[in-house]
Protein backbone atom coordinates (compact mmCIF):
# COMPACT_ATOMS: atom_id res chain seq x y z
CA UNK A 1 0.00 0.00 0.00
CA UNK A 2 1.51 3.35 -0.98
CA UNK A 3 1.81 6.32 1.32
CA UNK A 4 -1.23 8.22 0.04
CA UNK A 5 -3.52 5.20 0.39
CA UNK A 6 -2.12 4.49 3.86
CA UNK A 7 -2.93 8.00 5.05
CA UNK A 8 -6.38 7.89 3.43
CA UNK A 9 -7.33 4.49 4.86
CA UNK A 10 -5.96 5.06 8.36
CA UNK A 11 -7.25 8.63 8.58
CA UNK A 12 -10.74 7.66 7.44
CA UNK A 13 -10.93 4.74 9.86
CA UNK A 14 -9.75 7.02 12.66
CA UNK A 15 -12.45 9.60 11.85
CA UNK A 16 -15.15 6.93 11.94
CA UNK A 17 -13.90 5.65 15.30
CA UNK A 18 -13.94 9.19 16.70
CA UNK A 19 -17.48 9.67 15.38
CA UNK A 20 -18.63 6.55 17.23
CA UNK A 21 -16.84 7.80 20.35
CA UNK A 22 -18.59 11.18 20.15
CA UNK A 23 -21.99 9.52 19.90
CA UNK A 24 -21.11 7.28 22.84
CA UNK A 25 -20.11 10.27 24.95
CA UNK A 26 -23.29 12.12 24.04
CA UNK A 27 -25.39 9.06 24.91
CA UNK A 28 -23.59 8.75 28.25
CA UNK A 29 -24.21 12.44 28.90
CA UNK A 30 -27.93 12.02 28.29
CA UNK A 31 -28.18 9.01 30.59
CA UNK A 32 -26.04 10.45 33.36
CA UNK A 33 -27.91 13.75 33.25
CA UNK A 34 -31.36 12.24 33.69
CA UNK A 35 -33.28 12.19 36.99
CA UNK A 36 -31.94 8.71 37.72
CA UNK A 37 -28.40 9.20 36.42
CA UNK A 38 -25.86 6.82 37.90
CA UNK A 39 -22.60 8.44 36.88
CA UNK A 40 -20.39 7.97 33.84
CA UNK A 41 -18.40 5.15 35.40
CA UNK A 42 -21.51 2.96 35.34
CA UNK A 43 -22.49 3.85 31.79
CA UNK A 44 -21.82 1.23 29.12
CA UNK A 45 -21.94 3.95 26.46
CA UNK A 46 -19.16 5.82 28.28
CA UNK A 47 -16.83 2.82 28.28
CA UNK A 48 -17.62 2.05 24.65
CA UNK A 49 -16.71 5.66 23.81
CA UNK A 50 -13.41 5.21 25.68
CA UNK A 51 -12.58 2.15 23.56
CA UNK A 52 -13.58 3.97 20.35
CA UNK A 53 -11.44 6.96 21.31
CA UNK A 54 -8.49 4.65 21.98
CA UNK A 55 -8.97 2.94 18.61
CA UNK A 56 -9.25 6.32 16.88
CA UNK A 57 -6.06 7.51 18.57
CA UNK A 58 -4.12 4.42 17.49
CA UNK A 59 -5.29 4.76 13.87
CA UNK A 60 -4.64 8.52 13.92
CA UNK A 61 -1.10 7.99 15.23
CA UNK A 62 -0.46 5.36 12.56
CA UNK A 63 -1.65 7.80 9.88
CA UNK A 64 0.77 10.42 11.22
CA UNK A 65 3.58 7.95 10.48
CA UNK A 66 2.87 8.29 6.73
CA UNK A 67 1.56 11.83 6.19
CA UNK A 68 1.87 15.42 7.31
CA UNK A 69 0.02 16.71 10.38
CA UNK A 70 -2.35 18.90 8.33
CA UNK A 71 -3.10 16.12 5.83
CA UNK A 72 -4.15 13.74 8.59
CA UNK A 73 -6.14 16.41 10.44
CA UNK A 74 -8.03 17.22 7.25
CA UNK A 75 -9.50 13.71 7.20
CA UNK A 76 -10.99 14.43 10.61
CA UNK A 77 -13.74 16.39 8.83
CA UNK A 78 -15.32 13.00 8.10
CA UNK A 79 -16.12 12.75 11.81
CA UNK A 80 -18.50 15.68 11.46
CA UNK A 81 -20.31 13.92 8.63
CA UNK A 82 -20.51 10.48 10.24
CA UNK A 83 -21.36 11.42 13.84
CA UNK A 84 -24.77 13.10 13.23
CA UNK A 85 -25.89 10.22 11.02
CA UNK A 86 -24.77 7.66 13.60
CA UNK A 87 -26.37 9.70 16.37
CA UNK A 88 -29.69 9.75 14.51
CA UNK A 89 -29.61 5.97 14.30
CA UNK A 90 -28.50 5.35 17.89
CA UNK A 91 -30.64 7.98 19.62
CA UNK A 92 -33.53 7.46 17.17
CA UNK A 93 -34.19 11.03 16.21
CA UNK A 94 -34.26 12.76 12.88
CA UNK A 95 -31.92 15.58 12.02
CA UNK A 96 -33.74 18.85 11.42
CA UNK A 97 -33.18 20.92 8.27
CA UNK A 98 -31.24 23.42 10.41
CA UNK A 99 -28.91 20.67 11.64
CA UNK A 100 -28.35 19.45 8.09
CA UNK A 101 -27.58 22.96 6.83
CA UNK A 102 -25.34 23.72 9.80
CA UNK A 103 -23.37 20.51 9.29
CA UNK A 104 -23.03 21.19 5.56
CA UNK A 105 -21.82 24.76 6.15
CA UNK A 106 -19.26 23.66 8.73
CA UNK A 107 -17.92 20.84 6.58
CA UNK A 108 -17.69 23.13 3.55
CA UNK A 109 -15.90 25.78 5.58
CA UNK A 110 -13.38 23.37 7.09
CA UNK A 111 -12.69 21.69 3.75
CA UNK A 112 -12.30 25.09 2.12
CA UNK A 113 -9.81 26.23 4.75
CA UNK A 114 -7.75 23.08 4.50
CA UNK A 115 -7.84 23.07 0.69
CA UNK A 116 -5.94 26.37 0.83
CA UNK A 117 -3.23 24.81 3.01
CA UNK A 118 -0.60 22.63 1.34
CA UNK A 119 -0.96 19.25 3.03
CA UNK A 120 1.26 17.02 0.94
CA UNK A 121 4.38 17.75 2.96
CA UNK A 122 6.28 14.97 4.66
CA UNK A 123 5.97 14.24 8.36
CA UNK A 124 8.67 15.66 10.61
CA UNK A 125 9.80 15.71 14.22
CA UNK A 126 9.98 18.66 16.61
CA UNK A 127 13.29 19.79 18.07
CA UNK A 128 13.52 20.92 21.75
CA UNK A 129 12.94 24.59 20.89
CA UNK A 130 9.88 23.74 18.82
CA UNK A 131 8.58 21.47 21.59
CA UNK A 132 8.78 24.36 24.04
CA UNK A 133 6.90 26.54 21.58
CA UNK A 134 4.13 23.96 21.16
CA UNK A 135 3.77 23.59 24.94
CA UNK A 136 3.53 27.36 25.52
CA UNK A 137 1.12 27.96 22.64
CA UNK A 138 -1.08 25.04 23.74
CA UNK A 139 -1.23 26.22 27.36
CA UNK A 140 -2.52 29.63 26.30
CA UNK A 141 -4.90 28.31 23.63
CA UNK A 142 -6.41 25.78 26.04
CA UNK A 143 -6.48 28.04 29.08
CA UNK A 144 -8.44 30.93 27.59
CA UNK A 145 -11.53 28.94 26.44
CA UNK A 146 -11.44 26.71 29.53
CA UNK A 147 -11.59 29.73 31.83
CA UNK A 148 -14.29 31.30 29.65
CA UNK A 149 -16.36 28.10 29.91
CA UNK A 150 -16.00 28.05 33.69
CA UNK A 151 -17.20 31.61 34.22
CA UNK A 152 -19.83 32.04 31.50
CA UNK A 153 -23.53 32.00 32.33
CA UNK A 154 -24.79 32.00 28.74
CA UNK A 155 -26.48 28.73 27.69
CA UNK A 156 -24.48 26.82 25.11
CA UNK A 157 -21.43 29.09 25.20
CA UNK A 158 -19.75 27.02 27.88
CA UNK A 159 -20.08 23.88 25.80
CA UNK A 160 -18.57 25.54 22.74
CA UNK A 161 -15.70 26.90 24.86
CA UNK A 162 -14.94 23.47 26.28
CA UNK A 163 -15.08 22.06 22.74
CA UNK A 164 -12.60 24.68 21.53
CA UNK A 165 -10.19 23.75 24.34
CA UNK A 166 -10.63 20.08 23.42
CA UNK A 167 -9.79 20.80 19.78
CA UNK A 168 -6.58 22.52 20.86
CA UNK A 169 -5.66 19.58 23.10
CA UNK A 170 -6.21 17.04 20.31
CA UNK A 171 -4.24 19.06 17.76
CA UNK A 172 -1.28 19.49 20.12
CA UNK A 173 -1.42 15.80 21.05
CA UNK A 174 -1.31 14.91 17.33
CA UNK A 175 1.74 17.11 16.77
CA UNK A 176 3.54 15.49 19.69
CA UNK A 177 2.38 12.00 18.71
CA UNK A 178 3.85 12.43 15.24
CA UNK A 179 7.22 13.32 16.76
CA UNK A 180 7.04 10.34 19.12
CA UNK A 181 6.16 7.77 16.48
CA UNK A 182 8.84 9.03 14.08
CA UNK A 183 11.47 8.89 16.81
CA UNK A 184 10.43 5.40 17.87
CA UNK A 185 10.46 4.07 14.29
CA UNK A 186 13.84 5.68 13.60
CA UNK A 187 12.57 8.12 10.98
CA UNK A 188 13.19 11.21 13.10
CA UNK A 189 15.95 12.63 15.22
CA UNK A 190 15.82 13.11 18.97
CA UNK A 191 17.15 11.84 22.29
CA UNK A 192 15.50 9.32 24.60
CA UNK A 193 14.66 12.13 27.03
CA UNK A 194 12.91 14.06 24.28
CA UNK A 195 10.92 10.99 23.28
CA UNK A 196 9.79 10.42 26.88
CA UNK A 197 8.84 14.09 27.22
CA UNK A 198 6.80 13.98 24.02
CA UNK A 199 5.08 10.75 25.02
CA UNK A 200 4.22 12.28 28.39
CA UNK A 201 2.64 15.25 26.65
CA UNK A 202 0.48 12.97 24.52
CA UNK A 203 -0.57 10.94 27.56
CA UNK A 204 -1.60 14.14 29.32
CA UNK A 205 -3.28 15.97 26.44
CA UNK A 206 -5.35 13.10 25.02
CA UNK A 207 -7.32 12.42 28.25
CA UNK A 208 -7.67 16.17 28.80
CA UNK A 209 -9.28 16.52 25.39
CA UNK A 210 -11.55 13.56 26.12
CA UNK A 211 -12.82 15.06 29.38
CA UNK A 212 -13.25 18.50 27.82
CA UNK A 213 -15.37 16.90 25.09
CA UNK A 214 -17.51 15.20 27.71
CA UNK A 215 -18.14 18.57 29.35
CA UNK A 216 -18.99 20.05 25.96
CA UNK A 217 -21.43 17.29 24.98
CA UNK A 218 -23.77 18.12 27.87
CA UNK A 219 -25.03 20.94 25.61
CA UNK A 220 -25.54 18.76 22.53
CA UNK A 221 -23.58 16.85 19.91
CA UNK A 222 -23.45 18.65 16.56
CA UNK A 223 -22.31 22.13 17.65
CA UNK A 224 -19.55 21.00 20.06
CA UNK A 225 -18.37 18.36 17.59
CA UNK A 226 -18.30 20.95 14.80
CA UNK A 227 -16.24 23.24 17.05
CA UNK A 228 -13.73 20.49 17.86
CA UNK A 229 -13.51 19.56 14.17
CA UNK A 230 -12.92 23.19 13.18
CA UNK A 231 -10.43 24.11 15.93
CA UNK A 232 -8.38 20.92 15.61
CA UNK A 233 -6.93 21.44 12.09
CA UNK A 234 -6.84 25.23 12.44
CA UNK A 235 -4.66 24.94 15.55
CA UNK A 236 -2.49 22.39 13.72
CA UNK A 237 -1.92 24.99 11.00
CA UNK A 238 -1.20 27.60 13.71
CA UNK A 239 1.46 25.30 15.16
CA UNK A 240 2.99 25.03 11.72
CA UNK A 241 3.06 28.81 11.22
CA UNK A 242 3.99 29.98 14.72
CA UNK A 243 6.36 27.18 15.76
CA UNK A 244 7.56 25.30 12.70
CA UNK A 245 7.98 28.30 10.43
CA UNK A 246 5.55 27.10 7.74
CA UNK A 247 4.57 29.72 5.20
CA UNK A 248 1.42 29.83 3.09
CA UNK A 249 0.17 31.93 0.22
CA UNK A 250 -0.96 35.40 1.29
CA UNK A 251 -2.14 36.87 -2.00
CA UNK A 252 -5.47 38.76 -1.83
CA UNK A 253 -7.46 36.04 -3.60
CA UNK A 254 -6.26 33.32 -1.20
CA UNK A 255 -6.92 35.50 1.83
CA UNK A 256 -10.43 36.29 0.60
CA UNK A 257 -11.14 32.61 -0.01
CA UNK A 258 -9.86 31.74 3.48
CA UNK A 259 -12.04 34.38 5.11
CA UNK A 260 -15.07 33.13 3.16
CA UNK A 261 -14.42 29.56 4.27
CA UNK A 262 -13.92 30.66 7.88
CA UNK A 263 -17.19 32.61 7.87
CA UNK A 264 -19.01 29.58 6.42
CA UNK A 265 -17.63 27.34 9.15
CA UNK A 266 -18.46 29.85 11.89
CA UNK A 267 -21.97 30.26 10.50
CA UNK A 268 -22.38 26.49 10.49
CA UNK A 269 -21.43 26.21 14.16
CA UNK A 270 -23.84 29.06 15.00
CA UNK A 271 -26.70 27.37 13.13
CA UNK A 272 -26.01 24.07 14.90
CA UNK A 273 -25.89 25.76 18.30
CA UNK A 274 -29.24 27.49 17.69
CA UNK A 275 -30.79 24.27 16.38
CA UNK A 276 -29.72 22.36 19.48
CA UNK A 277 -30.87 25.14 21.79
CA UNK A 278 -34.38 24.81 20.35
CA UNK A 279 -34.33 21.03 20.07
CA UNK A 280 -35.65 20.52 23.62
CA UNK A 281 -38.00 22.48 25.85
CA UNK A 282 -36.53 24.89 28.36
CA UNK A 283 -35.13 23.08 31.36
CA UNK A 284 -35.18 19.69 29.61
CA UNK A 285 -31.57 19.64 28.55
CA UNK A 286 -29.34 17.35 30.60
CA UNK A 287 -26.76 18.92 32.84
CA UNK A 288 -23.76 16.65 33.06
CA UNK A 289 -20.56 17.24 35.00
CA UNK A 290 -21.83 20.49 36.46
CA UNK A 291 -21.06 21.18 40.15
CA UNK A 292 -23.20 18.79 42.15
CA UNK A 293 -24.26 16.91 39.02
CA UNK A 294 -23.90 13.25 38.09
CA UNK A 295 -20.27 12.80 37.14
CA UNK A 296 -18.05 9.86 38.06
CA UNK A 297 -20.83 8.57 40.30
CA UNK A 298 -21.38 11.79 42.30
CA UNK A 299 -25.07 12.41 42.78
CA UNK A 300 -26.75 15.78 42.46
CA UNK A 301 -27.19 17.76 45.62
CA UNK A 302 -30.78 18.05 46.69
CA UNK A 303 -32.31 21.53 46.58
CA UNK A 304 -32.00 23.35 49.85
CA UNK A 305 -35.24 23.60 51.78
CA UNK A 306 -35.67 26.91 53.55
CA UNK A 307 -38.48 27.09 56.06
CA UNK A 308 -39.97 30.38 57.08
CA UNK A 309 -41.51 30.87 60.46
CA UNK A 310 -45.22 30.20 60.43
CA UNK A 311 -45.15 28.20 57.21
CA UNK A 312 -45.75 24.47 57.10
CA UNK A 313 -43.65 23.91 54.02
CA UNK A 314 -40.39 25.47 52.87
CA UNK A 315 -39.55 27.09 49.59
CA UNK A 316 -37.13 25.50 47.20
CA UNK A 317 -34.10 27.55 46.38
CA UNK A 318 -32.11 26.77 43.27
CA UNK A 319 -28.68 27.76 42.23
Amino acid sequence: MNTVLSVLALGTASALAYAAAAVGQRTAALRAGGPHGTGLRRSGAWWISILCNALGAVLHTAALRYGSLVAVQMLGVLTLVAAPLLSSAVLRHRMTPAQWSGTALTVAGVVGLLALVPSAGTSRTLDPRELAGVVGLTAVAMGVPAVAAAVTRRPGLGGLSYAAAAGVAFAAASALAQTAVLQVTGDGSGTLATTVLVAGGVIGLAPAGLLLCQLAYRDGLEAPLATVTLVNPVFAVLIGVAVLGDRYATDPLTVLAALTAALAAARGVYVLARAEAHAAPAGARPQVAAPGGHFWGIRSRRPTVVRRSGEASGSMTGR
